[in-house]
């Protein structure tokens, strides 16, 4: 119980890598809130984590919209008192020859994955300067903000941004008391990914060749870094970019 009675909130909920956090963070003692624009995956989830004993909360967000970020803060706060973890996990991904890359998706890109990490940062730290006790930041950014990938102009750049952001923030606001860390996965097998792999689009084969420890990662593997990270054991950790990759960006040869 590594999270006893702290409270969260994670971003990109209904799935993947944020539900994954979510339930792990209600398992280690925290009260959860689950926020993304799937409501009804939302509301499975978190009456998934009360039906084992945990606390949760569902709501509705849209990270480009600061004002819906701040709702989700402010009923947050309502119904637990107070705000001790965010993790900003929404995000979407993009593939595209960046020649025929259009504004809107280009924008789109950005302001999901950069501006939706900044609302999420921002909303957060107020509330924590707010309570006097400070409180951690847990972005999930990727390995393709560390690396570039062909057609991916978009993603990559938006992460790239995101990893800029957490250290900024991390020396910033280290005097409040509040620290921002982010984990950048690799191949992770998500319910998108595992989708894409199942229509042959990903070449898995590769990715595994080119892994040093030969597999695509699980969820499950992100979990212990993502409560190290919310936890008091990391309390002298702050502006870290963690990659949990088997070794991808690591590796340099053949």
């Amino acid at each position: 119980m590594k999270l006893r009675d702290k409270v969260a909130i994670v971003t990109g909920a209904s799935k993947g890598i944020g539900k994954g956090i979510a339930i792990r963070y209600a398992e280690e003692g925290a009260a959860v809130t689950l926020a993304s624009r799937s409501m009804e995956l939302l509301t499975a989830i978190a009456r998934q984590i009360e039906d084992a004993g945990g606390r949760a909360l569902a709501l509705p967000l849209d990270v480009r919209q600061p004002e819906s970020v701040e709702a989700v803060v402010r009923k947050t706060v309502e119904a637990y008192g107070r705000l001790d973890i965010m993790v900003n996990n929404a995000g979407i991904s993009m593939a595209h020859p960046s020649e025929d890359l259009q504004p809107d998706d280009w924008q789109r890109a950005l302001d999901t994955d950069l501006s939706g990490v900044f609302y999420g940062c921002r909303s957060a730290a107020k509330q924590m300067i707010a309570q006097g006790t400070g409180g951690c930041i847990v972005n999930i950014t990727s390995v393709y903000g560390l690396v570039a990938a062909p057609m991916r102009a978009a993603y990559c750049a938006s992460k790239a941004g995101a990893n800029m952001l957490t250290k900024l923030l991390a020396c910033e606001w280290a005097s409040k008391k509040i620290r921002v860390n982010a984990i950048a996965p690799g191949y992770i097998r998500t319910e998108l990914v595992q989708g894409v792999i199942d229509k042959g689009m990903l070449p898995v084969g590769a990715i595994e060749k080119r892994t040093p420890q030969g597999r695509i990662g699980e969820v499950s593997d992100l979990m212990g870094v993502a409560v190290l990270l919310g936890s008091d054991e990391s309390e002298f950790m702050t502006g870290a970019i963690v990659t949990v990759d088997g070794g991808w960006t690591a590796y340099g040869y053949l």
